[in-house]
């Protein structure tokens, strides 16, 4: 008989030794001993102990030590190894408890719900005055209030996996989920059944330079994503009213100087990379990855 709560957590890793502990133990310090929850980790192409961690923090996971470092292959490789829907995808350097993740599988199960994710708050504790201000404009924009999901955590319900299959080898998979389904097809789950707050929680860059630098590849795969798989919902772009939007909420003038100034600057770099033909670097923050 079928558990209806059951539900698959695919954690692609790839050299994750540092947070992937933090990932899993977060994860699992919550589930009860009958959670219905399989959870596997794909790490691939990894030359440090993220295996070796994964398999000492989660003896109950299957840890697939994948040869090629690509993240859309190994959650594609995931894929082929869940036994449940609904599927959750979960970045290594991400916090989400079992009660979150099983509040947003709970809301994929609905008809007519396709994507769904947590409720995104931000660890900013350690970022420095620019990378704070940079978030306190971006967190009021319309991408993240409006039903997002990705920036480090989404579900598919079996209709969606159904509806899009496997993701295709680019590199921003979360702007491609969001961008295949409408507004009213995705839920962004602040709470649980119980009224209880859900999220999942990231840690940003901590300089502006690191933000620049993943800004640029986040960039350069949205335009990636509208060459090779355009849709119909993507909304990439502010626009004047989202900032005025932004100074409503609290924002400061000199936030959204910092950053409408740190945008500029990501422009230029994509427009160098593109005249270079350069081709898509994965820039990340290993400072914000120190556990």
């Amino acid at each position: 008989m079928t558990d209806t709560r059951a539900f698959t957590v695919i954690i692609p890793a790839h050299n994750e030794a540092s947070v992937i502990g933090r990932c899993l133990r977060t994860l699992l310090a919550d589930a009860p001993a009958d959670a219905a929850m399989q959870v596997i980790v794909a790490a691939n192409g990894c030359s440090d102990d993220t295996v070796q961690i994964a398999r000492a923090e989660a003896p109950s996971a299957l840890v697939l030590d994948l040869p090629t470092g690509s993240k859309t292959a190994a959650m594609n490789a995931a894929n082929r190894e869940a036994l449940h829907f609904p599927r959750i995808y979960l970045d290594a350097d991400v916090q989400c408890s079992f009660a979150a993740l099983a509040a947003t599988a709970q809301a994929l199960r609905q008809p007519g719900v396709m994507a769904a994710a947590p409720a995104l708050k931000m660890d900013l504790s350690r970022s420095n005055f620019l990378a704070r201000a940079y978030y306190r404009v971006w967190l009021t924009q319309p991408y993240v209030k409006r039903a997002m999901v990705g920036s480090g955590c989404f579900g598919l319900s079996q209709a969606a996996y159904e509806r899009i299959g496997d993701f295709p080898l680019i590199t921003g998979d979360d702007i491609w989920v969001h961008s295949r389904f409408p507004e009213s097809e995705r839920r962004s789950v602040s709470v649980d059944e119980q009224g209880r707050p859900v999220f999942f929680l990231v840690s940003p860059p901590r300089r502006a330079i690191d933000q620049i630098r993943v800004e640029t590849r986040r960039r350069l795969g949205n335009e990636q994503l509208l060459r090779e798989h355009p849709s119909p919902h993507y909304s990439g772009s502010n626009r004047p009213g989202d900032l005025r939007d932004a100074l409503r909420e609290g924002a400061s003038i000199l936030d959204v100087a910092i950053y409408l100034a740190i945008k500029a600057i990501v422009r230029l770099r994509v427009k160098r990379a593109k005249r270079l033909r350069k081709d898509i670097v994965w820039e990340r923050d290993l400072a914000a990855r120190e556990a």
